[in-house]
């Protein structure tokens, strides 16, 4: 038979991720998920709310869109929820560009910006870091914008390069888009490890769309649950897209208690703050230059060489700790962790000098 498949399409290369990794007793530092597990107790009180027509009704998204705007106290017609910040991200490129159009990117970052880059047939174009002194490059995003351009990226803070603008720079890139037409995405995925967020700065740019999750600081991966936030005209506009409805109810009942129960989120981040400490005071004593782990649940570790990365990656595979290698250059000889309690980052330390030790 002759499928009427895309060309493009049939020359990427995709995979799954996450496959094969031991949940119950290996130790997940290769996704920025949390480290460790929720307590039978919490789980407990989770799944008590559900009902038997949670499972039989048709979801209904009202409740979790009240609980956002109430925690963020702003308006609804300023939200819009979606499967994960992936699914926001395709709404975008879907809607928004058409092919031959370019979208500008902080880089590297989360390879769902330049996949769907592909798939949409959009010029990516890279947004780059200083390798010396790991900072972006500002030049690199305004001499690449031209009349094609028609998003920028910025996941802010981002990983693997841990960065984070402030509200004043991100207010002056926001200005520069607006006068050009060009929409501003600020990924904030990592919000609550400590960074600043540019909320408050939609209503002064119509131009401006935040995304949030909660797969990192409150540690639900699994739900595949986000939002993103902007002008009511943007938002009316990007929410034509959805689906029967935004999500399922497992995760949006799931998402609800979690906004109702802020403290389960604020315990995960006091216990990366203080894994992120110990292990950067156990780095600098093996003399491994680092950076991150300031304003996200991750960092990275630099060492020799690329193959040294690969090595150290399937050495720790065997000790069932999965870490995260094969970055592009500028930064294949790195390393990427995900910061979680002190027993995981102990449980980590150990293996990486018995590594060393071996090598």
């Amino acid at each position: 038979m002759n499928f009427n498949f895309k060309h493009h399409i049939l020359q990427m290369d995709r995979y799954q991720t996450s496959e094969g990794r031991d949940l119950e007793r290996g130790l997940r530092l290769d996704r920025n998920e949390k480290v460790s597990t929720f307590s039978q107790e919490v789980l407990n009180d989770i799944f008590s709310s559900f009902q038997g027509f949670s499972l039989s009704a048709s979801p209904d998204a009202a409740s979790l869109y009240e609980k956002i705007s109430g925690n963020l106290n702003i308006d609804k017609d300023h939200i819009f929820v979606t499967a994960g910040i992936t699914e926001g991200i395709r709404i975008l490129y879907d809607l928004y560009t058409q092919e031959g159009d370019n979208v500008i990117c902080l880089d590297p970052t989360y390879p769902m910006y330049w996949i769907y880059a592909e798939m949409y047939k959009v010029e990516y174009r890279k947004f780059t870091y200083n390798k010396t002194s790991l900072k972006p490059n500002d030049k690199s995003l305004y001499d690449q914008i031209d009349d094609k351009t028609k998003i920028v990226f910025i996941p802010n803070p981002n990983l693997p390069i841990e960065s984070c603008f402030s509200v004043n720079e991100i207010n002056k890139i926001a200005a520069i888009c607006m006068k050009k037409n060009i929409l501003l995405v600020i990924d904030e995925a990592y919000y609550y490890f400590g960074a600043p967020t540019v909320l408050d700065l939609v209503k002064d740019f119509k131009n401006l769309i935040v995304f949030r999750t909660f797969s990192k600081a409150y540690g639900l991966a699994a739900i595949r649950l986000g939002f993103m936030v902007g002008d009511p005209e943007l938002i009316n506009y990007f929410s034509k897209s959805r689906s029967i409805v935004e999500s399922n109810t497992l995760s949006m009942q799931v998402a609800e208690y979690f906004i109702d129960h802020q403290e389960l989120r604020e315990g995960h981040v006091q216990e990366v703050k203080q894994g992120a400490q110990y292990i950067h005071q156990e780095l600098k004593k093996l003399g491994l230059r680092y950076y991150g782990g300031e304003l996200t649940n991750g960092l990275v570790i630099f060492l020799e060489s690329g193959e040294d990365s690969n090595r150290i990656v399937l050495f720790m595979e065997q000790q069932n700790i999965y870490i995260r290698g094969s970055f592009e250059s500028p930064f294949e000889n790195v390393i990427r962790i995900s910061l979680g309690s002190l027993e995981a980052m102990e449980k980590f330390i150990y293996y990486l000098k018995v590594y060393m030790e071996d090598k």
